[in-house]
């Protein structure tokens, strides 16, 4: 408990060094056996306290040669017009065409692009890009952790937006697919084709976005008529979006054999080839017996069945984020949203 405290003490002293200004972003930091002899500390209560300052985003550990400052203020001015792409996707992912598309949208603006692929997931060894005085941040399919910044909040508040799912902090901006309106076009979708029963098959509920899906799909539903018991009957999960697709078939023929006869049309979130595979397996034809309409982008089809599918608009998401980060840049600050909705795109036969 002692030693806790004395880390703390030593983490504020250290900590007020650096948000006074004794040092600024990039500068090197003392080294542990410099601070222990100017604070008259254990290297092993140093060594905990620096690990501290790390953990919280005032401080880079760089192996085998020290501690550099990391740490901007929430007032630092922007003077060039640089934006780091940081993706947790590997680089053979079907997005990233839509990624470098991205990135044209950006340089045709002006904007130097800097991609930064984790495919680790860990964001803590982007915290000085993303602390950088100058730099934007455009976050995109990464788990965040935004406890690495919590010296810096205020800063990346103002200079991050996330695409494609929502943050974990609320003050984050975030653009995320429109949900309501792609069910909508969904539906309307089946409408004209006769079709009224439409189920849902969706990955895992954990996924806020797809609670949302969820929500919209149940609202329509209700409005067509069906029952809380029916509607129930109408969805089901097929697990974690990296589920085999065995798994996935699996749990889709199971839900299909107790269902078939409840539905004429489902609304899948990728054109998922287990999931047509499932339907095919207990002899629903497709587009005969039953229609499917895949939320998804182009790169995703993956299935002998040529099926139409409603765009996810990534385009459009980034778009929109060189909207909301060409303004931060004008005015130096965040403007009042944190939700963006983006519309869906075009429906492709």
């Amino acid at each position: 408990m002692i030693k806790n405290i004395k880390c703390m003490k030593l983490k504020e002293l250290l900590a007020l060094r650096i948000t006074n200004g004794e040092f600024k972003f990039g500068d090197r930091f003392p080294g542990l056996h410099k601070i222990c002899e100017e604070y008259g500390i254990s290297y092993v209560t140093v060594n905990k306290t620096m690990k501290i300052l790390v953990k919280e985003g005032y401080l880079q550990a760089r192996n085998g040669v020290g501690y550099f400052v990391c740490y901007v203020t929430s007032d630092t001015i922007a003077t060039r017009k640089i934006v780091n792409f940081i993706t947790g996707l590997e680089e053979s992912h079907p997005m990233w065409p839509f990624i470098y598309k991205g990135k044209e949208l950006f340089e045709n603006a002006g904007w130097e692009v800097n991609i930064h692929c984790f495919s680790n997931n860990d964001l803590s060894k982007c915290v000085p890009l993303m602390n950088s005085p100058d730099a934007y941040n455009v976050l995109f399919f990464s788990i965040l952790q935004w406890e690495n910044f919590i010296a810096t909040f205020d800063h990346i508040v103002q200079r991050t937006v996330v695409l494609g799912m929502l943050a974990d902090n609320e003050e984050i901006s975030c653009i995320i697919s429109d949900e309501y309106a792609t069910v909508r076009q969904c539906i309307d979708y089946f409408k004209k084709r006769g079709r009224k029963r439409t189920g849902l098959i969706y990955h895992s509920p954990a996924s806020r976005l797809e609670k949302l899906r969820i929500a919209a799909w149940r609202m329509m539903m209700e409005a067509e008529g069906c029952t809380h018991n029916e509607i129930n009957d109408l969805y089901t999960a097929l697990g974690n979006i990296d589920v085999s697709e065995k798994k996935a078939k699996k749990a889709c023929v199971n839900w299909l054999q107790k269902n078939k006869d409840k539905i004429d049309s489902l609304i899948i979130p990728h054109l998922h080839a287990a999931v047509i595979d499932a339907c095919l397996e207990v002899g629903l034809r497709i587009p005969e017996d039953i229609d499917i309409l895949g939320i998804a982008l182009p790169t995703q089809i993956k299935h002998k069945v040529n099926m139409p599918l409603i765009e996810n608009n990534l385009v459009e998401h980034f778009n929109i984020a060189l909207s909301i980060i060409e303004e931060r840049f004008k005015t130096g600050q965040k403007d009042h949203s944190s939700w963006y909705f983006c519309p869906p795109g075009k429906y492709i036969e």
